[in-house]
């Protein structure tokens, strides 16, 4: 069984004015969605989200994006440099969303995965050749704020 994790990046909250500059985005939501590809032994979906908040301190107005010019890779740009990783799957909540989601398939007895793969929007499947041990429960992942 494969299950298919999707990154997604919700909202985002803006400034409209701050020290000069128009429409600053000082957050955003985003989420981990999970979805196993067989119905069998037991179709599976599961959902989490969370919350970024965004330094605007010290504006680099070289490198100012505003509201109508930001994309969703401008977003994950962000979220990444906040903990200084590179891909999507060293974020600490992706980490920490598939952790939680291998729990709950655990506790519903269908068989965990080992390892990821997805490229960097964090579209990929996971797979894996044996059960792993029932993980102790993890914490939902709690927004920073």
């Amino acid at each position: 069984m494969a299950i298919n994790y999707t990154f997604s990046v919700g909202n985002v909250t803006k400034k409209l004015q701050y020290e000069g500059f128009s429409d600053v985005i000082i957050s955003a939501s985003f989420g981990v969605n999970a979805q196993t590809d067989e119905a069998e032994p037991a179709q599976f979906s599961y959902s989490c989200g969370g919350y970024k908040e965004f330094s605007i301190a010290e504006i680099d107005p070289d490198n100012f994006v505003s509201f109508e010019n930001v994309t969703y890779e401008t977003v994950v740009g962000w979220l990444l440099a906040s903990e200084g990783v590179e891909t999507l799957n060293e974020f600490s909540y992706v980490k920490s969303s598939v952790d939680n989601i291998r729990a709950r398939i655990a506790e519903l007895q269908v068989q965990v995965n080992t390892s990821v793969s997805g490229n960097s929007s964090f579209n990929g499947s996971v797979t894996s050749e044996q059960p792993t041990p029932e993980p102790e429960p993890t914490p939902e992942p709690t927004p920073e704020l």
